[in-house]
């Protein structure tokens, strides 16, 4: 095994450096030294998209950030350091890229007892897989994949490469961004055939005890799933949704990214759900409507 570790030694002034600021503090960030909107660190670099009351609110509850953003808000505390650039999220993801080192590499796989591996399943590093259960032939497990006892995953499978978002580069042309996030698959979990699940780009795409997936499904990255959710075949996850517990979603549906979806709902078929969805809903067309409570 190799082990690397994360060179955040005044990894702050390397940041201040990169934008030819001068500027004395009195904090260090964090060894982990960035973090997401969602699951925000104190001591963290960050990046604000767009500057809502709601981010604000998230981004003062915190102390000693390092925040990328389009203009410097006064609503915003004394004790986060506030950089303007034309693109946060460009200039955050370039950062990462260039001063990010893994802290561990070349981790060996952790196999539970009397779990089944197929045939030509390739496995990552830092993957670990629990007992009783099933990974069926062709399958592929990337690095940094957790999951959990008693689950079944048919062949085909793809869990845990990098997710899709292309952006602009300063000169124009797409770039993808750099993804370092995990998957975790809890327990009780069937992965049908030909499901692809994208890893998280900073944290976790994550999904719960007792989900059931049928075949050709797919969950970008980011996706959070609470538990028992019944999911049909072909149905698409966009990024960074929010899907509750006890909901059925039929045959073909697509759910947009950072979409949240609560409980106990049932989206028909060909659904194209493009806005939020509460609570034991009956919902369906495209764009797909509330027609009635369950």
């Amino acid at each position: 095994m190799y082990v690397a570790t994360i060179n955040h030694y005044l990894m702050e002034k390397k940041i201040f450096n990169y934008f030819q600021i001068k500027k004395k503090i009195d904090f260090s960030l964090k060894k982990k030294w960035f973090s997401s909107l969602n699951n925000l660190k104190n001591n963290t670099l960050c990046f604000l998209h767009e500057t809502t009351d709601e981010d604000i609110k998230k981004i003062n509850k915190r102390k000693n950030l390092i925040l990328l953003l389009k203009k410097k808000n006064k609503k915003i505390n004394k004790t986060i350091v506030q950089i303007e650039t034309s693109d946060p999220k460009l200039i955050f993801f370039e950062l990462l890229k260039k001063l990010y080192v893994p802290e561990t590499i070349n981790i060996k796989p952790k196999i539970g007892k009397n779990t089944f591996i197929g045939k030509n399943v390739d496995i990552g590093t830092n993957v670990t897989i629990g007992n009783n259960t099933t990974i069926h032939s062709n399958v592929v497990i990337g690095d940094n994949v957790t999951i959990g006892n008693n689950c079944v995953v048919k062949s085909g499978t793809v869990i845990g490469q990098k997710g899709f978002q292309a952006i602009k580069a300063k000169n124009g042309n797409l770039i993808e961004i750099f993804h370092i996030g995990k998957v975790e698959i809890k327990d009780n979990v069937d992965i049908g055939a030909l499901n692809t699940i994208a890893k998280a780009t900073l944290d976790t795409t994550f999904i719960d005890s007792y989900n059931k997936f049928d075949d050709h499904i797919h969950v970008a990255h980011n996706a959070i799933f609470k538990k028992n959710n019944i999911v049909c075949a072909g149905t698409i996850f966009g990024g960074s949704v929010k899907i509750g517990e006890k909901n059925f979603f039929g045959l073909n549906s697509t759910i947009r990214n950072f979409t949240k979806i609560g409980n106990s709902n049932f989206i028909g078929q060909g659904s194209n759900i493009v806005k939020n969805i509460g609570n034991s809903e009956l919902v369906y067309g495209n764009p797909a409507t509330k027609h009635k409570k369950i």
